[in-house]
């Protein structure tokens, strides 16, 4: 049996040089790159709601502790379509991971290596449309954890459920919005679930936070057909 990146390069995909020493997930990735196209109706669209948990905000010295993600598909959050994976964190811990992200030292020395965990999200994720609130720092940071590895990217379209509620919010928040007043921090993760009657679970882990945001999704997603975004076309225009 051929190995996947000889596969790929005999198909016409080919993976950079040094490719082979790849984890075999993130070669498996690189492998189903596509487009989606403009006319894909959103209801036929694969979501995948994603949160990483991290060591701090700074992309240039903090690390991941955990990714988790979970599937929408037809406006529903397909519970059986998850992922979780702790990150190998032995140096970090203690009593502050345990109360800001619900994790033990246990948790973090036991996990996968961030480059493999990154790999592993991502082949689960391979061909869906990846959705985060405030997605660029979580994009990156998947980003980063596969950077080792020279020439793999993280090609899969985003969405940020922030810009999308801003986008499609028609009570007073977008009326505030509209008239250059925004109420302070009106579009953060906490305000919007309770705004739209979602019940939190596990605030401030992964998975908590993965799940509260496919829900407020599949909700953005209802009232955007309402307001004729009805395509990933002009799910994506500006």
């Amino acid at each position: 049996m051929l190995p996947g990146f000889l596969k790929a390069w005999l198909s016409g995909r080919s993976l950079p040089v040094g490719a082979e020493s790849w984890p075999e997930p993130l070669r498996n990735y690189m492998q189903k790159k596509r487009r989606i196209p403009k006319s894909t109706p959103l209801a036929e669209l694969r979501f995948v709601v994603f949160d990483t948990e991290t060591t701090g905000l700074d992309l240039a010295t903090n690390r991941l502790l955990s990714i988790a993600g979970v599937g929408l598909l037809g406006h529903e959050v397909q519970l059986g379509d998850a992922f979780e994976a702790m990150v190998a964190q032995p140096d970090v811990g203690g009593a502050e991971a345990a109360v800001v992200h619900g994790l033990i030292s246990n948790d973090l020395a036991d996990g996968l290596p961030e480059n493999e965990a990154a790999a592993r999200f991502l082949d689960y994720a391979a061909g869906a449309v990846l959705v985060a609130h405030h997605a660029a720092f979580d994009m990156r940071m998947l980003q980063k954890a596969i950077a080792p590895h020279r020439g793999a990217k993280v090609w899969n379209p985003s969405i940020d459920t922030a810009q999308l509620a801003r986008r499609v919010d028609v009570g007073s928040m977008s009326s505030n919005h509209a008239h250059g007043v925004e109420q302070r921090g009106a579009y953060q993760l906490d305000n919007l679930v309770r705004q739209h009657d979602i019940e939190v679970r596990e605030r401030h882990t992964a998975a908590g936070d993965a799940l509260a945001t496919a829900l407020l999704l599949q909700r953005l997603l209802r009232k955007a057909e309402r307001r004729g975004i009805r395509t990933f076309g002009d799910l994506i225009s500006r």
